[in-house]
């Protein structure tokens, strides 16, 4: 008994010092936890990928796939993730893997446009924005029709386009990491939708064109932006990063009191299922020749995944016999807003529905008391709040220059995000691409 109220008398005598002691006890005691977790995990997604690796490879047919891997992704931690987790199933599979890796922005579209073409996949190691670099690389360099698959490791901060293709259910990382793996490994193969963002220009006399940005995720103009990279700045809030700009908010927000808000001209075309007029514009809508379809191994690994592909980009129409009146119409509406936002529908489950855009016109923020409950329903994806959905295969933003904003904010630069990639706010053409990019999926 004296032992036990001597520790009890120290514990109470040094309770900073034994608080702190707990807390580290605590946290390594969970690190060995979840290291003995990770280490079960992999062994079993090990002894699935090394069945394909023994599997006879045909003379020719050694599959060859390029990883895009972005270092600085996640903190820096997307590289260690990378080798610990994805890394020993694509080799024990039996792939040959070839690993490029990012050095600056903008580095993942200078790698793809120098891929070989004996490539037969691309596998993009990090978040939304190396993968929209990807794609935009790939399609600048081999047209906007991606025969190439691309495998989506979510290695990034944010990684909404992976969260579509496998299971958003809570999860240990390592599982979400080794099922995107094993998806490549497998050869699962489905087509997506893209966008194409052109800057429009209003100078006759300027001859600069800047080239298209293309992606898969969202573009972002407004307070949903805004919000998520104040959260970045407030790491040390822990669990509620997320909602702690609503309290340590920044003057820079799209609001009545700071920025002012968000002064628009959209102009659009209604979405069209396909037509004589779509004909010209989709190349998906286009029968392939027997010479142009493929018979690489993601092909051939399945005749499910054969049925798939078929069913969602050959015609079962002939699309030049069908005209369509309303898809060269033209609408136009004003936008007064504190948050846009841009995307695509997801077709995941019917391949049958129309490919659209839809942009969601958010509240119109006046005061800092507005922020801290409209803020909360934006962030949590509440359409109650929309003021406006438009829907569209091709739209226009012309931003329109007002007085509105405050002096102390003049000069600051007012942008946008495409895949959460930041870009200055400029008038933008958005264009659909239906099944224009085939990717791995569960």
């Amino acid at each position: 008994m004296g032992r036990i109220a001597n520790f009890v008398r120290t514990i109470r005598n040094n309770w900073k010092k034994s608080l702190f002691g707990a807390g580290l006890l605590a946290y390594g005691v969970d690190y060995g936890v979840d290291s003995y977790h990770s280490t079960k995990l992999m062994r079993t997604f090990c002894e699935e990928a090394v069945k394909f690796g023994d599997e006879p490879v045909q003379i020719g047919k050694l599959r060859r796939i390029t990883v895009i891997l972005n270092p600085a992704a996640n903190n820096k931690k997307a590289k260690k993730n990378f080798d610990l987790y994805c890394a020993p199933l694509l080799h024990l599979s039996g792939v040959y893997v070839t690993v490029l890796e990012t050095e600056r922005e903008g580095h993942a579209r200078e790698l793809v446009e120098s891929i070989p073409s004996s490539t037969d996949a691309i596998v993009v190691a990090g978040g939304d924005g190396t993968l929209s670099e990807t794609i935009t690389g790939l399609m600048r360099s081999r047209g906007e029709l991606c025969r190439i698959p691309i495998g989506v490791l979510p290695l990034g901060t944010r990684n909404s386009v992976a969260s579509g293709l496998f299971e958003k259910a809570e999860q240990h990382r390592v599982v979400t990491m080794a099922n995107a793996t094993l998806a490549v490994i497998k050869g699962n193969v489905r087509p997506i939708d893209a966008f194409r963002v052109e800057v429009l220009n209003t100078d006759p006399e300027n001859t600069d064109h800047p080239r298209p940005v293309y992606g898969v995720g969202s573009v972002e103009w407004g307070l949903r932006r805004e919000l998520r990279k104040k959260s970045d700045s407030l790491w040390w809030t822990g669990p509620l990063k997320d909602y702690a700009p609503l309290i340590f908010h920044s003057p820079y927000f799209h609001i009545a009191q700071n920025m002012g808000f968000i002064e628009a001209s959209i102009r659009y075309s209604p979405p069209c299922g396909g037509c004589n007029n779509c004909y010209q514009q989709r190349a998906d809508l286009r029968r392939e020749t027997p010479a142009q379809q493929s018979s690489r191994w993601w092909n051939i690994m399945s005749l499910q995944n054969r049925r798939t592909i078929t069913q969602s980009v050959e015609p079962i129409v002939d699309y030049t016999t069908i005209a369509n009146e309303t898809c060269t119409a033209v609408k136009q509406t004003e936008v007064k807003t504190s948050d846009l936002n841009l995307t695509i529908t997801d077709r995941s489950q019917d391949y049958q529905l129309v490919p659209k855009l839809v942009l969601e016109v958010g509240p119109a923020v006046k005061y800092q008391g507005e922020l801290l409950s409209e803020g909360f329903k934006i962030l949590n994806n509440e359409k109650s709040i929309l003021k406006d959905v438009i829907e569209a295969k091709q739209l226009e933003i012309r931003p329109v220059e007002t007085t509105s904003q405050l002096t102390d904010t003049e000069g600051v630069e007012d942008n946008l995000s495409i895949d959460n990639e930041d870009f200055e706010v400029r008038p933008i053409r958005v264009s659909i691409l239906p099944n224009s990019v085939r990717v791995f999926c569960k």
